[in-house]
């Protein structure tokens, strides 16, 4: 008798344990009713003209729960001509050195517009530390989107991995960075572990945290028209198998 109440405590304490337990940071599903509250993601960061920084979702400019153009289920990035900014800052102030960070980002684009930043690594503490203000894009650059790297605030962003891109079509990112200096980074499309045009291999070693940079997904720069980008789905985790669904990586 006491052995079998013995299994039937250890058998409730593991019930008690969600299944496919994950490290996640940040875990958005735009189609998972559990998991599509954006503020899960972090700070919303909107910004009209560069410096008019707007508090909360307006008429004009905004990031909401909606649906993209084929009616799939998104969160909807939307800004005006003349907007600068309709983002999300994910680890606000939380992320740390010599740490691996994997990231997925599943995502589509309404427009393919010049100098258009879908996501960054953003430098908070750059000033001060002589280093890059966004070590890490992926930006639109001459119709293609390009991951850049910026190694010093003396530098320029420069692209290591280009694509062609079309309107309305879904992608899936994975970007896997080691916060060091110098940390080093890899890059997955749709599901594939990219090879870097500067280094030839799938590693890029880089000073990927010069004081403390935190990941932001959405819409910045390319202000010249009014913007429209989807978020399918963010994952942010310690593990690879943390982002497999956003990243869409390859069994």
């Amino acid at each position: 008798m006491a052995s079998n109440l013995k299994v039937i405590i250890y058998l409730s304490f593991f019930a008690l344990i969600p299944s496919g337990i994950c490290s996640y940071f940040v875990n958005f599903d735009a189609s998972n009713d559990t998991l599509n509250d954006p503020s899960k993601i972090g700070q919303l960061n909107l910004e009209a003209a560069r410096g008019d920084k707007v508090s909360s979702n307006q008429p004009d400019l905004y990031i909401k729960l909606g649906k993209d153009d084929n009616g799939t289920a998104a969160l909807h990035c939307h800004r005006i001509k003349g907007d600068i900014r309709s983002e999300y800052h994910a680890l606000a102030g939380k992320t740390e050195k010599d740490t691996t960070y994997y990231i997925g980002y599943q995502f589509s684009l309404a427009e393919i517009e010049q100098s258009l930043m879908i996501w960054q690594f953003k430098e908070f503490e750059a000033n001060s530390h002589g280093g890059a203000n966004i070590p890490l894009s992926m930006e639109i650059v001459n119709g293609k989107l390009e991951f850049q790297y910026q190694s010093s605030g003396n530098s320029h962003r420069e692209s290591q991995w280009s694509t062609e891109v079309t309107a309305d079509t879904v992608y899936s990112a994975g970007i896997v960075i080691n916060t060091s200096t110098p940390g080093w980074v890899q890059f997955y499309w749709n599901g594939d572990l990219q090879k870097f045009s500067s280094t030839g291999g799938h590693n890029l070693t880089a000073t990927t945290f010069p004081g403390r940079a935190d990941p932001k997904f959405g819409a910045y720069r390319g202000e010249a028209v009014g913007i429209d980008t989807y978020i399918y789905k963010i994952q942010i985790g310690t593990e690879q198998s943390d982002i497999a669904s956003a990243a869409d990586l390859k069994k």
